[in-house]
């Protein structure tokens, strides 16, 4: 005669394959299949970042268009090689920022099975290829046109209508400027973070390249104008191939640095930073400290071995580390569930296993007992992981392992 199990024993176990994350299989799926479910506040912050972002390059693109077309024409007017230097950067500019918008919207596609931890990654990819087309369309066309004007000097005209049109383009810099570096702030904000250290964090590097390169534009035309002023106030062209990039003088106090040169310095920077991204770093040892000190307090584990994170896109960390268990402490706590209820459901129903002595019953009574510590210690596993995040909110998967 088979054992009865009392009522409420059990109702915690799992059937093979019917949990939620063994389920998971569509977009949400994956996203929660490490057990983690991030609250609707941090996915609007998100979102609204990634609006905020996107709203800045856009509108890179459209100044930069409008100013590449008021630089050729001053070009074509006054045969100005600092003017071609700031016409080639304003297309390198338009081009690279489309890169910066395709990355945006790549990496805000959801996880599949493809992909697992989504595309957040894109936005580092999209934001390198940029910075390469800054140094190498930017800097290095501008170099290269600059030391060719230094050795072939041409006769300026109409300085002045190439100082009025760089007065234009910069007063349009410094409105995208303005635009990318409040996206910046309202984003460092939204996370809870200073200026400094949301862009040190990378979680917005294409409002971070956009901020840059505007910057670069901004100095490049104060550049391309001085260069243009000097030529017309000496009758020298050197200066204006300087304004490319040629020369760097120090024949007076102040050094105007050349628009390849600058360009150049705003890519490698740009470089370094997505580099860095892309390799997948870590937390850092202090995040590190914090959270291990979290997993080793709580009552149930020994000890934490191996614990690593890696970054997966902007803002968005895994984290992965193995733990030593207290087969005790988690038994106790599983059997003092219910204020002790647990334990005496139990304890009966091994007493009518034993009664009966029969092996199908007691064997029955051991298979129950051990689904249900089982599923204890994944319950405790799942605790773990949602304290982790509540530690570190920018760690979006867990993955614990026994040891």
């Amino acid at each position: 005669m088979a054992v009865k199990i009392p009522r409420g024993l059990g109702s915690a176990s799992k059937q093979k394959g019917g949990s939620e994350k063994a389920k998971a299989t569509d977009a949400d799926g994956f996203d929660a299949a490490s057990g983690i479910s991030r609250d609707a506040k941090s996915k609007r912050t998100d979102a609204a970042n990634d609006v905020r972002a996107l709203h800045a390059v856009n509108v890179a693109i459209k100044a930069n268009t409008a100013i590449f077309a008021c630089k050729l024409g001053a070009y074509a007017v006054t045969g100005s090689s600092a003017m071609l230097a700031e016409a080639v950067h304003s297309v390198a500019d338009v081009v690279n920022q489309g890169l910066l918008h395709v990355g945006i919207n790549s990496s805000t596609r959801a996880p599949d099975a493809k992909y697992n931890y989504g595309y957040r990654r894109e936005r580092f990819v999209w934001s390198l290829i940029s910075a390469v087309g800054v140094f190498f369309m930017g800097s290095g066309v501008s170099v290269a046109h600059g030391v060719h004007s230094a050795w072939n000097p041409m006769e300026l005209e109409h300085i002045w209508i190439g100082l009025g049109v760089l007065g234009a383009s910069a007063a349009i810099d410094s409105y995208s400027l303005l635009v990318a570096y409040r996206a910046l702030v309202d984003n460092a904000a939204a996370k809870e973070m200073t200026l400094r250290e949301f862009v040190e964090s990378g979680h917005d590097p294409t409002s971070v390249a956009v901020v840059a390169e505007d910057l670069a534009a901004v100095s490049g035309c104060a550049i391309a104008a001085g260069a243009l002023f000097a030529t017309q106030v000496t009758g020298n062209a050197i200066f204006d191939a300087a304004g490319s990039g040629a020369f760097v003088f120090t024949l007076v106090p102040i050094r105007p640095l050349a628009v390849g040169g600058l360009l150049g310095l705003t890519a490698t920077y740009l470089i370094n930073a997505n580099r860095m991204l892309l390799l997948g770093r870590s937390l850092g040892s202090e995040k590190m400290d914090r959270i291990q000190r979290e997993i080793r307090a709580d009552p149930v584990v020994e000890e934490v071995y191996r614990a690593k994170s890696e970054e997966l896109g902007p803002g968005t960390f895994r984290f992965v580390a193995e733990i030593e268990f207290s087969g005790t402490k988690a038994r106790s706590r599983y059997l003092d569930q219910g204020d002790g209820a647990k334990r005496e459901q139990l304890h009966g129903m091994f007493r009518a296993a034993a009664a009966r002595e029969e092996p199908v019953d007691l064997d029955a009574a051991l298979k129950m007992y051990g689904e249900e510590v089982v599923t204890a210690v994944g319950d405790e596993v799942d605790r773990i992981e949602k304290a982790i995040v509540r530690v570190e909110p920018s760690i979006h998967y867990v993955d614990l392992e026994t040891n």
